[in-house]
């Protein structure tokens, strides 16, 4: 009984807690603040993210942690204690959840701005 309660409150957790940073991470982004309209006067907007991107970001913030969670806490069964499993999986899942937060940003946030697709067209083409 103490293992479910452990999976169950970690696992939702890590669910609220990953969808909430993706969110954040994804709306303050650069690539949505173009996409939503943040160049002069609302310029090449396209809203085809809120359906596209955001649907697929929030899913993936929501399931990744919990999953991981959930498998490291189950996958070392053995002698080993409930407490120390939930250790480890807390440990793998904050690195895969520091790990996936990076890498949603590092999508979000290209190093070259000009480059972004903006409903067909490149940002540098709107300049001219």
């Amino acid at each position: 009984m103490e293992q479910r309660d452990a999976a169950g409150y970690g696992g939702c957790a890590t669910a609220a807690l990953g969808a909430a940073t993706a969110l954040y991470v994804w709306a303050s982004s650069l690539r949505t603040g173009l996409h939503m309209g943040a160049g002069f006067e609302g310029h090449a907007r396209d809203l085809s993210v809120l359906w596209t991107e955001l649907p697929l970001v929030l899913l993936a913030g929501a399931l990744i942690p919990p999953v991981t969670w959930l498998l490291t806490l189950r996958l070392p069964r053995g002698h080993r204690t409930v407490r120390s499993r939930a250790l480890v999986a807390g440990a793998c899942t904050a690195a895969v959840f520091a790990l996936a937060t990076w890498g949603l940003h590092t999508w979000a946030n290209p190093h070259h701005p000009d480059h972004i697709r903006l409903s067909g067209a490149l940002a540098s083409d709107l300049d001219q």
